[in-house]
């Protein structure tokens, strides 16, 4: 199938390759009339993750963009098992991506190049590390030949170390309150913790398909919620608790900055 113009030139996935995995096995055992939000939300995916997963199947050629009734190509990917899967895959892949990289020989590219051909499709920053990391996940499991640059580079979009400021106790019941020097401090750890999550969103660019927008805008609300209603992190927790707000964070910063879904 021919892809209209308008179509070749749509943001690259940028799912996480973990989300594909646990689509492509739902898949497997159960295909629906119509791959649409609603049986992706029935699989356990979010909203936001749900078109994520119809953008990049649509990009794949995977689902017809009008209907989300599932391809001919995607009917077989999912019967086929072991070479005839990596084959069926890399024909995707080369079709879809094809628009992407051009005649680029992705067995001698470097980084560098490849990060340049998804820029030209609007995907930098963040979401650039999200397609690339996606990008590479499939090469690797279609048999692609990739760079020893490319290989090494296949952890891209990991999850950042999270480096805590420590801030003082909260107040107990029946104790004094803490001077206005301290809530001043706690107040400019709060706007510094904004500014730090903020960060992990890229910057909002009107020219994104519509559900990119709708994505920034739903993650960006979860993070104006988190920092209202997050306790900030305190040096005199026990340590059990401690390694829960430390397991908390690295959850909700690969959701923002990674990439699964």
């Amino acid at each position: 199938m021919m892809k209209s113009s308008k179509e070749r030139y749509r943001l690259p996935p940028y799912l996480t390759y973990a989300t594909w995995q646990r689509l492509i096995e739902s898949l497997q055992q159960y295909t629906p009339l119509r791959l649409d939000r609603s049986h992706l939300m029935d699989l356990g995916f979010s909203q936001s993750t749900a078109l994520t997963i119809k953008a990049a199947l649509s990009f794949l050629d995977l689902i017809d963009p009008n209907n989300s009734e599932p391809t001919d190509r995607l009917l077989r990917l999912l019967k086929a098992e072991g070479e005839d899967y990596r084959g069926l895959l890399r024909d995707i892949i080369k079709t879809a991506y094809q628009p992407v990289f051009g005649d680029l020989d992705l067995e001698y590219a470097t980084l560098g190049q490849v990060q340049e051909c998804f820029r030209r499709f609007g995907a930098e920053n963040n979401v650039g590390h999200k397609c690339l990391s996606f990008f590479l996940g499939l090469a690797k499991d279609a048999g692609i030949a990739l760079s020893p640059n490319l290989l090494t580079r296949s952890r891209l979009g990991a999850v950042q170390k999270v480096v805590p400021t420590v801030l003082p106790a909260r107040t107990r019941r029946g104790a004094s309150s803490p001077a206005p020097s301290s809530r001043r401090q706690s107040n400019k750890t709060r706007a510094a913790g904004s500014d730090y999550f903020a960060s992990k969103l890229p910057d909002f660019d009107p020219s994104w398909p519509k559900e990119v927008r709708d994505e920034w805008f739903e993650r960006f609300q979860t993070l104006v919620v988190l920092l209202d209603k997050f306790p900030p992190f305190n040096s005199e927790w026990p340590d059990e608790l401690k390694v829960k707000w430390f397991d908390f964070m690295k959850g909700f910063l690969g959701t923002v900055s990674s990439t699964d879904s």
